[in-house]
């Protein structure tokens, strides 16, 4: 967009008076990225050139599109023009006449055009969510990439299997219900205009559509049972179920910071959306409708479920928030608290894995398997914060790998670098 684009300010700013005049609106909120300044056209559209949230945005796209068609249109009327002047029908309009004497400027006041500006560099801004999913690629896809997913795609899978995995998940809904409200209590609203634009404020709106997301998949879990006939049991949460608990407690105690918190928040979220779509990947193998209730439950409400928009977009927010909570987060020591990121999100994964029900090649349940090899796994397996031995955590021998990472994301991502 060029220097002299005047795009529609007046769609892309908000008046409002300050305590100082209140009966004037001198100031002016940008509605795309919340930037506040004087209230004056130029500045105004100079911060438009400059906002990535508005040359992002739809309005942008639209200004651009109207300045592209009124220089093809002035085009055509210059070369309508340059064919009158040849034939003598229109004046050239280079030639002037000065009624009142010869042609005289002054000195100083000559018309200069502006020297074209060039688009300013897109900034890079580092994101803590793609740098975890990148070091942490391979358990991210085996937590997201399991057969009971598969099977539940392709309508294989046994209704046994389905209930163990809706029993373990209601006990997971009532622990992730206590982990939301410590995180708010976590919490520190400052007294600041425009609270909305906050990001605790806006940590505080997430963490509350969290809650109400809870509590409705709750009531969606009994409607669905009792609509399908499927059959859920009593059974007390088996050990992956309390270690997921045990996750939430550490990741929102007094000695773990928000960041923390928010990335188990993240990453939960988005291991389940990301599982389900993989489950739906296989739903084209159905080549007839299923008349098990149990499978039919799974294709008309619970894998739609985790992969509607409306989901879509609330783990999209979390994302958004978590990265920008990186971004701003100010710590002593920005390694140490990237470092503890890393291992809670291989955590997370290593949990998500074994959260879904172990099931053999017909999608029966197949425990034989899980409880050979529970033992040798949970030895070896890294969950970081909570003090047990891990393969998967930081060791020695990746020690120039993470401070390679960490000097060039920690600063920005995870506040300042040791």
């Amino acid at each position: 967009m060029g220097r002299h684009a005047n795009p529609d300010i007046k769609r892309a700013f908000a008046e409002y008076q300050d305590a100082d005049t209140p009966s004037k609106c001198n100031k002016v909120r940008c509605l795309h990225c919340g930037f506040v300044r004087a209230k004056n056209t130029t500045r105004q559209i100079e911060h438009l050139q400059e906002c990535q949230a508005y040359l992002q945005s739809p309005d942008a796209q639209l200004h651009l599109q109207s300045q592209e068609s009124r220089v093809n249109s002035m085009a055509n009327e210059g070369s309508e023009q340059n064919a009158g002047m040849l034939n003598g029908s229109h004046p050239n309009p280079n030639l002037q006449i000065h009624r009142r004497g010869p042609n005289q400027t002054k000195r100083g006041r000559e018309s200069i055009a502006p020297a074209p500006v060039a688009p300013a560099p897109t900034q890079f801004v580092p994101s803590l969510t793609a740098h975890l999913l990148n070091v942490a690629q391979q358990p991210f896809n085996s937590a997201t990439q399991q057969p009971f997913l598969s099977h539940a795609g392709c309508g294989t899978l046994s209704a046994g299997a389905l209930s163990q995995w809706m029993v373990q998940d209601a006990h997971y809904a009532r622990g992730y219900i206590i982990f939301l409200g410590q995180l708010l209590a976590k919490l520190r609203l400052p007294v600041v205009p425009n609270s909305q634009f906050h990001p605790m404020y806006r940590t505080m709106d997430l963490l509350i559509a969290a809650l109400n997301n809870i509590r409705r998949e709750m009531n969606f879990f009994d409607i669905t049972a009792a609509k399908y006939g499927l059959q859920l049991t009593d059974e007390a949460p088996n050990h992956i179920t309390r270690s997921y608990l045990d996750l939430f407690a550490n990741a929102s105690s007094a000695s773990a910071s928000l960041l923390e918190g928010m990335v188990v928040l993240w990453a939960t979220e988005h291991c389940y959306r990301t599982a389900w779509m993989y489950a739906a990947n296989f739903s084209h193998s159905l080549s007839t409708p299923s008349q098990e209730s149990h499978i039919v439950a799974l294709h008309q409400a619970l894998i739609p479920n985790w992969t509607s928009p409306n989901f879509h977009k609330f783990v999209d927010a979390c994302k958004a928030l978590v990265d920008e909570l990186a971004n701003t987060t100010s710590t002593p020591n920005g390694k140490e608290e990237m470092q503890r990121c890393e291992q809670i999100f291989r955590h997370v994964c290593w949990l998500e894995e074994r959260f879904w029900p172990d099931v053999d090649g017909m999608g029966e349940e197949d425990e034989s398997g899980r409880l050979a090899t529970s033992h040798n796994t949970m030895s070896s397996a890294s969950i970081g914060p909570m003090g047990q031995n891990m393969a998967q955590g930081l060791d020695s021998s990746d020690d120039n790998q993470y401070r390679g990472v960490l000097n060039g994301v920690t600063e920005a991502a995870a506040g300042t670098s040791s």
